[in-house]
């Protein structure tokens, strides 16, 4: 296996977004009439869900801010959002073949809060069962593992994983107080380790009375690309078959910081998120939605007519996913939302390699990505990783983003690896 790839990376060269573009305070797309949240599930816990065989199910009232199991009322794993009534659960499989349990809610006014958590943060703000339950909020699922020994970096990011996108640039600069707030909580809880904020460095001069240790980056994608970012902080690269936890790194978004601020501020959970969303006139509004809001409600709000041939894209330019339907919901890792027209709608192909090699002096990761297609487009997946990197790929995108021939790189990328991964599951279990 080459194994270089990690030595060194390229200098990024797309400028993000700032929040210095003049874009207004966040639209708030207010309470939606209906929500769908969305719950991971194993393959064995589907049957459960189609045979209805789930505590939250059809008929059943949900509080805002209260804590539900899916199928064990003690094994808490999501946070209804609103108050209202369960009208259905449903199974659907997402990219890659992942399952997921969809819980739709009909919702009515607001009320009173659940008070669970702000009991547990009254009787101790650090404990365990604290912790646990702040880690269902958005993007703090990693909080839970804050206590472990071996963790030795965590990193609090206010760059962007992709373009068209400032929604963790802007928590910083407007919600600063609850995001020092919430960098002080983490400290407190995780203080055998190094906490960093990692911000563009534009913006350094915001951090000068937070007291936080801080890494000024260019703010050029892909700088905030996690592993990217990693490697800034640390000044060692993480290993290509390892996750940044496996090496000993967390890692929190700056909006996310500002929702775990705003909890302990408050003592309710918020289950809102930022979203920057790029209209059809290629302008860009940024809003403030409930999670399991329907991408329609969101439009509907800005005043955009979703037209029949509109191509939506959940995230960024470069590593979005296209969905099919404007009622799919807004999740908690939600941060952009494109609607390109028919007008301007991107182009793509099904040609072949032209062999110009701009992917290959463009990879941050030095993957040679013009032979690495070719194993992929013949389904050589494992000569893709042992001769061509293949787990190398950061995840950018940006392959297919300066790809001549239009060619799906990164989809493809992300085809292969999850072919991969299935295949060892299905090794492990004959092998079981």
């Amino acid at each position: 296996m080459i194994r270089r790839s990690f030595f060194g990376y390229l200098a990024a060269k797309l400028p993000y977004e700032t929040v210095q573009s003049g874009l207004p305070d966040p639209t708030d797309t207010g309470l939606p009439g209906v929500v769908t949240l969305q719950v991971q599930i194993r393959a064995n816990q589907k049957s459960l869900v189609d045979k209805k065989k789930t505590v939250l199910k059809k008929g059943v009232e949900v509080q805002r801010g209260a804590i539900y199991g899916l199928f064990d009322e003690e094994a808490k794993e999501l946070i209804s959002p609103v108050s209202g009534v369960v009208t259905a659960v449903e199974t659907r499989t997402g990219n890659y073949g992942r399952l997921f349990a969809l819980i739709h809610i009909d919702t009515t006014e607001e009320g009173e809060a659940d008070t669970s958590f702000s009991q547990a943060l009254a009787e101790n703000e650090t404990s365990g069962e604290t912790l646990a339950i702040l880690s269902l909020l958005p993007e703090l699922g990693d909080l839970i593992h804050t206590r472990q020994k071996d963790i030795h970096t965590v990193i609090l990011s206010a760059m962007e994983e992709d373009l068209f996108i400032n929604v963790n640039q802007y928590a910083l600069v407007a919600r600063k107080d609850d995001f020092i707030r919430g960098a002080k909580y983490i400290a407190k809880v995780v203080d055998h380790a190094k906490v960093v904020l990692a911000l563009p460095s534009y913006l350094k001069g915001e951090a000068g009375d937070m007291g936080i240790e801080t890494a000024s980056i260019k703010n050029l994608y892909p700088s905030g690309n996690k592993r990217l970012l990693a490697k800034a902080v640390t000044g060692k690269a993480v290993s290509a078959d390892k996750s940044l936890h496996e090496e000993g790194i967390l890692f929190f978004n700056a909006e996310a910081v500002v929702l775990l601020g705003k909890a302990l501020r408050t003592g309710t959970l918020p289950m809102e998120t930022l979203i920057s969303v790029r209209l059809k006139s290629r302008k860009t509004r940024m809003v403030s939605s409930r999670v399991g809001t329907p991408i329609s409600h969101i439009f509907e709000t800005l005043g955009e007519t979703l037209e029949e041939k509109d191509h939506l894209i959940m995230g960024g330019p470069l590593t979005g996913t296209s969905v099919y339907n404007h009622t799919f919901p807004v999740y908690g890792d939600t941060d952009a939302i494109i609607c390109h027209g028919q007008e301007n709608m991107p182009r793509l192909s099904d040609t072949f390699c032209i062999n110009c090699g701009k992917c290959v002096r463009l990879c941050p990761a030095h993957m040679p990505v013009n032979l690495l297609v070719r194993a992929l487009e013949n389904g050589r997946y494992e000569e893709a990783v042992e001769k061509y990197d293949l787990d190398a790929c950061v995840e950018c995108g940006l392959c297919s983003f300066i790809c001549v021939a239009k060619m799906p790189l990164f989809q493809r990328i992300m085809l292969a690896r999850h072919t991969l991964a299935e295949s060892k599951k299905s090794a492990e279990k004959g092998g079981a």
